[in-house]
């Protein structure tokens, strides 16, 4: 019902029956008019809102904010012809994170978007604040990258759903939401990894990771690992296994990124897979980073890279082919995913996106020296 009070709204505005500064009716007295709930107003009052067609004056009540001169269309933008979209990360250095910049602001330069960077420094509790004041600032829509822990902030979330206020998750998918997802095809391609790998004579590959419990892009780059040694007949070892953490409450551990911390959880992956009474040959790391300080704290060993351990990582950093012993890795498209985040957003903005697409990124393998 909510929809069909919006779309008449809509309509009014569009056939000039409601103009540019009037006062929409209060939403008791839209709710009176159509026999409806005043949260069922609320949120056809929010379709418009995410539109930017109207706008609230606290105390004073919703007003037109313009009226189109060829059509709604769906046009998010308000009357100064420019609006914004936000973006928010969990770090303020991510992996990718200026490719993905690159590929969403320059799909909404396009459309006369113009695009706010916010860092949630892996907080669930800052990442909802962030959410609460762009939803209230007049933000067109939100592109996601979920910190650590997200289903803590389900409540907002799933509020956004409710509102049918635009957003768009990238990397790490809510599987317990119905929402827009963008990312790399994670699971296919840590699979077309390892299978690389057992042709070329490893059978004991370890795993490296922060969680497979607590990162969904890790839980599906973990599966790709199970199913390329199942697709060989190659029985699966836990112990071939190695996580810096299995707390999906409180993965405070893994929070810290920066070196000293990555070599110290390295160091300790490395001494694991050494003590194994059969040692892997080669380890896949579930990302470039921890690629690198396992490949570091070996080499601090003496260890030879990769005559005596084979090293893997996924996402392809710049920095992957110019180490000591360059990284074979999977290279993520980012600018790629930011240009289908972005697309997918502005899709939901003009309301002819399905709310729950998801879009699968392909990666590349890239065969480098540490493990030919």
């Amino acid at each position: 019902m909510y929809r069909k009070i919006a779309d008449e709204l809509i309509d009014k505005i569009e056939k000039g029956e409601l103009r540019s500064g009037d006062k929409l009716p209060t939403e008791v007295e839209l709710g009176g008019a159509y026999g409806v709930s005043r949260i069922t107003v609320t949120h056809a009052v929010r379709i418009l809102q995410n539109r930017n067609l109207v706008y609230r004056v606290k105390g004073s009540g919703t007003f037109i904010t313009r009226r189109p001169a060829a059509g709604i269309g769906g046009d998010a933008r308000p009357a100064t012809g420019v609006s914004f979209i936000s973006v928010i990360f969990p770090q303020g250095e991510q992996n990718g994170a200026h490719e993905t910049l690159m590929g969403i602001e320059n799909e909404c330069a396009e459309g006369d978007f113009y695009v706010t960077i916010h860092n949630s420094k892996n907080k669930h509790a800052l990442e909802h604040s962030i959410i609460v004041n762009l939803r209230d600032q007049g933000c067109g829509g939100i592109i996601i990258y979920p910190c650590f822990a997200a289903h803590r902030n389900a409540d907002i979330f799933s509020e956004l759903i409710i509102r049918d206020f635009p957003f768009v998750f990238i990397d790490r998918h809510m599987d317990f939401l119905r929402a827009p997802f963008v990312a790399c095809d994670n699971e296919p391609a840590m699979r077309a990894l390892v299978a690389h790998l057992i042709e070329h004579g490893h059978t004991r590959i370890g795993f490296f990771c922060n969680s497979i419990e607590a990162v969904p892009s890790e839980h599906e780059r973990f599966k790709g690992y199970c199913e390329a040694h199942i697709d060989a007949r190659i029985p699966l070892n836990q112990g071939l296994v190695f996580r810096r953490t299995r707390n999906f409450e409180n993965p405070v551990d893994i929070l810290d990124s920066d070196e000293k911390n990555s070599l110290h959880y390295a160091d300790q992956a490395l001494s694991h897979f050494l003590d194994l009474p059969e040692r892997p040959t080669c380890v896949a790391a579930v990302n470039d980073g921890l690629a690198i300080a396992l490949m570091k704290a070996a080499i601090a060993r003496g260890i030879r890279v990769p005559t005596e351990l084979a090293i893997t990582g996924f996402d392809d950093l710049n920095i992957a082919a110019h180490l000591e012993v360059p990284l074979t890795t999977v290279r993520q498209p980012f600018q790629k995913i930011g240009s289908e985040a972005a697309r997918l957003l502005l899709g939901r903005i003009k309301g002819n996106a399905p709310p729950d697409a998801e879009i699968r990124v392909p990666a590349e393998i890239v065969i480098r020296a540490s493990a030919p």
